[in-house]
């Protein structure tokens, strides 16, 4: 029977009779032919104006000492441009551009970018594109400023019961947002491990603090202690004796 396979293989036997028996310039010389038509339709196709969607990197400029953002800032931005093929291939492989400079005011409260704050900084970017849609009109961020509290270490309640503990050193200064430091509980508690993994009356323990939040100082010792039971005391009763 006369199968797709038996035609697809006369098909190519037909196509490469022609270059049978040839001396190898030949088939140098069609190597060659093919690869400069691919190179020509090439250039020809990136001289044409296309559009098509780019994640553009940015570069947040903004004053780091003071102030922090409580979200991570967004590190590229979906856009869709129109522009010459080169200028395109250059912006997908990153050849010779650089990422869109964002400057916002970090003030507390600030919940967005506004557009004109950005568009200026992208199509700078962007040079001899056209910027055509990008994802929303504004960039969703969150500012607040950098505090530090000092507090007193303690116990959590559930351990407080059992021990008393003495904290080396006993005050630790915490850095982060001002929002998140002035919500720290005072004293700040300091978890023990438990009593089957480590018995010994001092321990070096880390202090676990919240997201975006330090602690100055990495670990602390503990010196710890059972507390005393106290029981209560039983009442003697006299009991009179009865008269004959």
């Amino acid at each position: 029977m006369d199968g797709p396979l038996n035609r697809a293989g006369r098909l190519v036997r037909w196509f490469l009779r022609p270059f049978e028996g040839q001396e190898p310039s030949f088939y140098r010389a069609v190597t060659a032919c093919l690869l400069a038509a691919g190179l020509f339709w090439q250039m020809n196709a990136l001289n044409k104006t296309y559009t098509t969607r780019l994640n553009f990197p940015l570069a947040w400029h903004y004053d780091s000492v003071h102030y922090v953002p409580l979200r991570p800032l967004p590190a590229v931005l979906p856009v869709t441009v129109t522009g010459q093929g080169w200028r395109l291939l250059r912006a997908n492989l990153g050849w010779g551009t650089h990422p869109a400079d964002l400057r916002p005011v970090p003030l507390p409260g600030t919940r967005y970018l506004p557009a004109e704050a950005w568009h200026r900084g992208l199509q700078t970017a962007l040079e001899g594109l056209q910027v055509n849609e990008w994802a929303g009109d504004t960039l969703r961020l969150t500012f607040d400023r950098y505090a530090s509290r000092r507090l007193p270490l303690g116990l959590p309640p559930d351990s407080a019961q059992h021990y008393t503990a003495l904290f080396i050193p006993a005050e630790v200064t915490f850095r982060g947002p001002a929002s998140l430091v002035n919500a720290l509980p005072t004293p700040y508690p300091v978890a023990l491990p438990p009593a089957a993994d480590s018995d010994a009356e001092e321990l070096e323990i880390a202090i676990k603090t919240p997201a975006r939040v330090r602690a100055l100082v990495a670990t602390v010792r503990v010196r710890r202690q059972p507390r005393a039971v106290l029981r209560p005391r039983g009442r003697h009763r006299r009991t009179a004796e009865t008269p004959k």
